[in-house]
């Protein structure tokens, strides 16, 4: 209880001792990402489909913030979010998911059009299989991952932006017994909403 109360004491203070001439928004965003090394391949029988495959740089991504606009030309955004690629049957599921947290700055070449870049901290990455998939994957956790993003993002209107984007990142197994690195650079198309 006293942690949250500290916690929020903290970000009450640093949202107060923004200038008042800095614009504060806050943006929520959705993507779709390929990518990255295959780490599991599942095949189906008496399906149209023969096999699926769960990329490390894939699938689906949300993730949401604020955005500190300094000027008409320079911003900076703060994000959190989840990504993940999963494939399911009707036996099994293999799902590859982490929480990226973002630091990123923008510089605006026309008051329609953005280019940026920054870091990406990746935690909480994880491999798990269930149903007859954790008979021959194993559930396997990394370590945090820290990478680079470079992006470019159109506005069409005032409040939705579209990004293009790529994020360099390596993880690698947490263990002791293993040097296993897993490539999950990937690029990626996300539409974004500032409120």
């Amino acid at each position: 209880m006293n942690k949250n109360i500290a916690i929020a004491a903290v970000a009450w203070a640093a949202a107060s001792s923004v200038p008042a001439q800095v614009l504060v928004k806050p943006m929520v965003g959705l993507g779709i990402t390929a990518g990255g090394d295959t780490i599991a391949t599942v095949y189906y029988q008496n399906s149209n489909v023969d096999e699926s495959r769960v990329h490390a740089g894939a699938l689906f991504a949300l993730h949401g913030g604020i955005e500190l606009q300094f000027t008409s030309r320079v911003s900076t955004q703060f994000l959190v979010g989840y990504h993940v690629d999963q494939v399911r049957a009707s036996n099994a599921t293999v799902r590859w998911s982490r929480t990226p947290v973002e630091a990123l700055g923008h510089y605006y070449l026309t008051d329609w059009f953005r280019l940026g870049g920054g870091a990406r901290y990746s935690a909480n990455a994880r491999l798990h299989a269930s149903g007859v998939a954790s008979n021959t994957i194993p559930n396997t956790s990394f370590k945090a991952s820290v990478g680079g993003v470079v992006e470019g993002e159109f506005f069409p209107y005032r409040s939705v932006g579209i990004k293009v984007r790529y994020v360099n990142e390596r993880f690698k197994v947490n263990s002791s017994f293993s040097n296993e690195t897993l490539d999950g650079s990937h690029g990626g198309v996300y539409v974004g909403y500032y409120f």
